[in-house]
C-alpha cells in the first residue's frame, strides 16, 4: 500500500508529513531516529534505526532481504526449487560478467556448503495462513 507525504516546514527545517494510516499500520515509524538514504534519484529509503551499531550494511540490500523474507513469511505458497532452466537464465544473465575466482573476500566471509534438496514424487501444498 502507498502511503503519501507533502513536503512541510518544521521550525528552520524542512520535513515530510506523512499519512497518519502509515504510522497506525507501522508503528515502529511512529517514534525515534530514522537513518534515510537516497537510492534513487527522487527514491528514499527510511529506515527505523536501532541499538545494533553496524554502520557497514548497505541499506538498500537489507531492506530488499526483509522485503523477501516478508514474503516468504506471507506467501509460502510462492516458494519454489530453483530449476536447471533457472540456473541457464542466470547464466546467461551474467554470461560476461568479469570475476576473480580469487578474489579476496575478506576474513568473515564463508561460502556456504550446498545442501542437497530431498528428492520427493509429489509436491505437497503447504498450507497457507491468512
Amino acid at each position: 500500500m502507498p502511503y503519501y507525504a507533502k513536503a512541510a516546514t518544521v521550525g528552520n527545517s524542512k520535513a515530510l508529513r506523512l499519512d497518519s494510516a502509515l504510522f497506525r499500520e507501522h508503528p515502529e515509524f511512529a517514534v525515534g531516529e530514522f537513518a534515510v538514504s537516497v537510492i534513487a534519484p527522487g527514491c528514499l529509503l527510511v529506515q527505523a534505526t536501532t541499538e545494533r551499531g553496524d554502520d557497514e550494511t548497505d541499506p538498500v540490500f537489507d531492506a530488499f532481504v526483509s522485503f523477501l523474507e516478508h514474503q516468504m513469511a506471507q506467501r509460502p505458497d510462492l516458494i519454489s526449487a530453483v530449476t536447471r532452466a533457472d540456473r541457464r537464465e542466470a547464466d546467461e544473465i551474467v554470461h560476461g560478467v568479469p570475476f576473480d575466482p580469487d578474489a579476496d573476500l575478506g576474513a568473515d566471509f564463508t561460502l556456504p556448503e550446498p545442501r542437497r534438496a530431498a528428492r520427493s514424487r509429489g509436491r505437497s501444498k503447504r498450507p497457507t495462513s491468512k
